[in-house]
C-alpha cells in the first residue's frame, strides 16, 4: 500500500513512500491541504472556498483542474471515484501530523503554526479558514504549554519553568494574567527577582506598543511581591487555615480506618462513621479543587499541596489504585526535598514502602529503607527509627535473612517498649514486631511459635487499648491454626478478624483472611460459602496485585474443581 505522509504544521511538506511532492501551482497545492484536514469535502464546498468569484462553470473547471494537477503529482489513484464528494482512497494509507495532535501531546507534536509561511493570494475564503485553522492549533498548543507550568508547579520543579514561560510570552505577549500568573510562579519558588524583572519587561511592552500602563490587578501582584521580598514570609489567610483543617480532619478518619498500625493513644474509642470514610475520595478531590483555585501561590501552599499530596498517596495505594497513589506520593517527595521537610520526607519514603510490600518488589522495599535510615542519621527521630527497623525487619524475612530480621524486629520492640512507659501510644507498634517475628516463623514452618507471636500481637493490644491491628492478627493466628490443623480454634479467629474489617472498611489483608475462610469452608464441605469467600478474596487482591494472595486463590480455585 502506498503511504502519504504530510505534514501540516510549520512549514507544510507532502511525501509518497518517503519521496517529497511538489505542487505546480498553489491552489492545487491548497486544496490538497484543505482535503487532508476535512477529510471528506463536497465538490460545491471546494469550488466556493477555492473560485467563489468566477462563474459556476469556470469554478467547475478549475477544480478538475486542480484535482488533475494533484494527481499528476502525487499518484493518479489519490482520491476515491465518488462524482459529488472528494476525498482520498482507501488504497493509500495517511499518516497526517494534526490528526495526531491534542492537548496532552501538543507541547512535543507542535513544530510551528499551521501552513507556517503558506498563503493563496486573492483567495479570501481559504485565508479565512487557514487563519481560524492555526487559531485553533496554537490554541492547543498553548493550553499544552499551561498544563505542562501547572505540572512542574506542582511537583515543585521551578528551575524547569523558563523554557515554557518564553513561548507563553512569545505566542501572547500581551496578556497580562499570564505575566500575573508567571510572576507568582517565581514568588511562589522565592525568585523574587525573576518575578520583578517579568514584571519590568511587561511594562516596558506595553508603554512601547501600546502606549499604555499594566492593569491594576498586575500592579498589585507586583507590590505583593515587593512586600514578600521585603518580608521574606507570608502570613497565612483564611483560605489556608480552612484548607489546613481540612487535611487533618481527613488524615485523621484515614489514619483511623486505613492505616494498618495506626499509632494512637489508649483511651481511642470515638471511631468515624462510614459515612465519612466512604467520602474519603470525594473530599481529597474536593482539596484538590481548592488548591487549583488559590491564587496566591507561596511557600505555605506548598506545603498544603506537599500535606494533601501525601494523604492522597496514601489513600490510594491503600485502597490499590497505585498509579494514582504512586504519583501524588512523588510529588509530595519533591516538595518535602524543596522545602527541606525531612518529616515529610520520611513518612513519603514509608509509603513507598508499604507500596513496595503490597506488590512484593523487595529491591523497591530495600532502596527506600535505606533512604529512610540515611535520613534518620541526619535527624534521629527515636520512634520513627523503631517503625524503619520493623520494616527492615520484615524486608529481611521476605529476604529470608531470618536472624538479622529477629535482630532488627526486637531492636524496633525494644525502642517502643522504652517509649510506651511514657505515652502508651506505641502498643501498635510492639504488635506489629511481633506480627513480623509470627510471620518469619509460618515462614520457617514453625506454626507453633508463630501463634505464639500473633498472641502476643493481639495480647499487646488489648493490654494498650487498642483494637486497630487487630484485624490482621487475628487473621494470622487462624492461619497458623489452620495449618495446625486446629480447624474449629482457625475459624473463631478469622471470622473475629473479619469482624475487624467489616468495622473498619479496611481491605489491606483481606484477601488472604478470606481465602482462609475459604479453606475452612471446605473443610467443612460448604462450597457454596468456599466459592463466595473465595470470589471476594480474588477480587481484593486482584485489585491490590497482591501475588501470594493470587497464588492462594488460584490454589483454592483448583481444590473446588476436583
Amino acid at each position: 500500500m502506498n503511504h502519504v505522509s504530510v505534514k501540516l504544521l510549520g512549514t507544510p511538506s507532502v511525501e509518497l513512500n518517503r519521496t517529497k511532492i511538489t505542487f505546480p501551482y498553489k491552489k492545487s497545492e491548497a486544496l490538497f491541504y484543505y482535503v487532508c484536514t476535512n477529510k471528506k469535502v463536497s465538490r460545491e464546498e471546494a469550488t466556493a472556498m477555492f473560485w467563489s468569484d468566477t462563474g459556476e462553470e469556470t469554478a467547475r473547471k478549475n477544480l478538475r483542474d486542480a484535482l488533475y494537477k494533484i494527481k499528476s503529482s502525487i499518484h493518479e489513484d489519490i482520491f476515491s471515484s465518488s462524482k459529488s464528494t472528494i476525498e482520498f482512497s482507501d488504497n493509500f494509507s495517511f499518516e497526517i501530523d494534526t490528526d495526531a495532535i491534542m492537548e496532552s501531546n501538543a507541547f512535543d507534536l507542535y513544530s510551528g503554526d499551521f501552513l507556517f509561511n503558506f498563503s493563496v493570494k486573492n483567495c479570501y475564503e481559504f485565508e479565512e479558514w487557514l487563519h481560524e485553522k492555526r487559531d485553533f492549533y496554537k490554541d492547543i498548543y498553548i493550553k499544552s504549554v499551561k498544563s505542562k507550568v501547572t505540572e512542574l508547579v506542582n511537583t515543585g520543579d521551578f528551575n524547569s519553568i523558563d523554557e515554557y514561560r518564553n513561548i507563553l510570552i512569545k505566542n501572547d505577549p500581551y496578556n497580562e494574567k499570564t505575566y500575573r500568573h508567571l510572576m507568582k510562579i517565581y514568588a511562589m519558588s522565592e525568585d523574587y527577582n525573576k518575578a520583578i524583572k517579568l514584571y519590568h519587561e511587561l511594562a516596558h511592552v506595553l508603554k512601547k506598543d501600546l502606549g499604555v500602563e499594566p492593569e491594576l490587578k498586575t500592579k498589585k501582584a507586583f507590590k505583593y511581591i515587593l512586600d514578600l521580598k521585603d518580608a521574606g514570609s507570608l502570613n497565612i489567610d483564611k483560605d489556608y487555615a480552612k484548607l489546613k483543617s481540612k487535611i487533618e480532619n481527613l488524615t485523621d478518619f484515614y489514619t483511623i480506618y486505613h492505616e494498618a498500625y495506626p499509632m494512637l493513644s489508649p483511651d481511642t474509642s470515638i471511631w468515624p462513621d462510614s459515612q465519612n470514610i466512604a467520602d474519603i475520595e470525594s473530599e481529597l478531590k474536593n482539596i484538590d479543587t481548592d488548591l487549583t483555585s488559590i491564587d496566591n501561590l507561596d511557600t505555605e501552599y506548598l506545603k498544603i499541596k506537599m500535606e494533601a499530596s501525601y494523604l492522597a498517596g496514601r489513600y490510594y495505594v491503600s485502597v490499590g489504585k497505585y498509579e494514582q497513589g504512586v504519583k501524588n506520593i512523588e510529588i509530595s517527595i519533591k516538595l518535602s526535598q524543596k522545602l527541606d521537610n525531612l518529616l515529610y520526607l520520611l513518612n513519603n519514603y514509608k509509603q513507598m514502602i508499604y507500596y513496595a510490600i503490597q506488590t512484593d518488589n523487595n529491591n523497591m522495599m530495600r532502596e527506600y529503607i535505606e533512604k529512610c535510615l540515611n535520613l534518620l542519621d541526619k535527624k534521629d527521630i527515636i520512634e520513627e527509627r523503631g517503625i524503619v527497623l520493623r520494616l527492615k525487619g520484615l524486608y529481611l524475612i521476605k529476604t529470608e535473612n531470618y536472624e538479622e530480621a529477629a535482630n532488627a524486629l526486637n531492636n524496633s520492640i525494644s525502642i517502643f517498649s522504652s517509649l510506651n512507659k511514657f505515652g502508651g501510644k506505641h502498643g501498635i507498634n510492639i504488635s506489629a514486631s511481633y506480627n513480623y517475628l509470627g510471620q518469619m516463623h509460618k515462614d520457617l514452618g514453625n506454626n507453633d511459635e508463630a501463634y505464639n507471636y500473633f498472641i502476643k500481637a493481639i495480647q499487646t493490644c488489648i493490654e494498650n487499648s487498642v483494637v486497630k491491628g487487630l484485624e490482621i492478627f487475628y487473621s494470622n493466628a487462624g492461619q497458623s491454626l489452620y495449618h495446625l490443623e486446629k480447624y474449629g480454634e482457625a475459624e473463631v479467629y478469622i471470622n473475629k478478624s473479619l469482624d475487624f474489617f467489616n468495622k473498619f472498611g479496611a481491605i489491606w489483608g483481606r484477601d488472604m483472611t478470606e481465602c482462609y475462610k475459604a479453606l475452612l469452608e471446605i473443610k467443612k464441605n460448604n462450597y457454596t460459602e468456599a466459592e463466595k469467600h473465595l470470589k471476594n478474596a480474588y477480587e481484593l487482591a486482584k485489585k491490590l496485585n497482591h501475588p501470594k494472595a493470587l497464588d492462594l486463590c488460584k490454589h483454592i480455585s483448583r481444590m473446588l474443581q476436583k
